[in-house]
Order: C-alpha cells, then sequence, then structure tokens
C-alpha cells in the first residue's frame, strides 16, 4: 500500500469512529445528507452527457431555470473527471 492509501484509510477509521459516535438522528440526517448529494452529482453527469438541444428540452419540460444550463459542463468534458457542484435552494416561484 502506498503512503496515501493508508493515510486515506485512517482517515476513513477515523471517520467512521467519529460517524459512530454520533447520535442516531444525526447519522440519519447526515447519511441523507451524503444521498442526496450522490443523486445531485448523478443528475448532473447525466446531463453533462446530454447534447445541449436535449438538455434545453428536458429543462423546459421540467420548468428548470435556463441559467442551469451554463452551469453544467458540455458533453465534450464529461469524461474530465468528477462534476463540481454548487448546492443552492431553488426558488420554484421565480422559474414561473
Amino acid at each position: 500500500m502506498t503512503t496515501a492509501s493508508l493515510d486515506l484509510n485512517s482517515r476513513v477509521e477515523e471517520f467512521l469512529r467519529w460517524f459512530q459516535a454520533l447520535e442516531a438522528k444525526d447519522q440519519e440526517e447526515l447519511m441523507g445528507l451524503v444521498y442526496n448529494e450522490h443523486k445531485v452529482r448523478d443528475v448532473v453527469r447525466s446531463f453533462s452527457t446530454m447534447p445541449v438541444e436535449q438538455r434545453k428540452a428536458v429543462f423546459q419540460r421540467l420548468g428548470l431555470p435556463n441559467d442551469l444550463l451554463t452551469r453544467i459542463p458540455p458533453p465534450a468534458s464529461a469524461g474530465v473527471g468528477d462534476v463540481e457542484v454548487e448546492w443552492q435552494e431553488w426558488d420554484n416561484s421565480r422559474s414561473a
């Protein structure tokens, strides 16, 4: 194992100890947050593989704001690596 792997393993073990020491309701909330973040990243990755015209059509059908189109990388860069996701609360009343 490399030094980076050992460091990551020790950080994971430390995190798990910390997580297990949390109250059950805090564990549940944290797991929900992580799961939601994962779902958001999957959606962004899916959109980033779509051609722009298809993406526009999907956004229009879902009623999503058009400014989100510019925040998702174009299809050519989809295989570059992790997609940066900026979490913001969406005010649905402004999209109408």
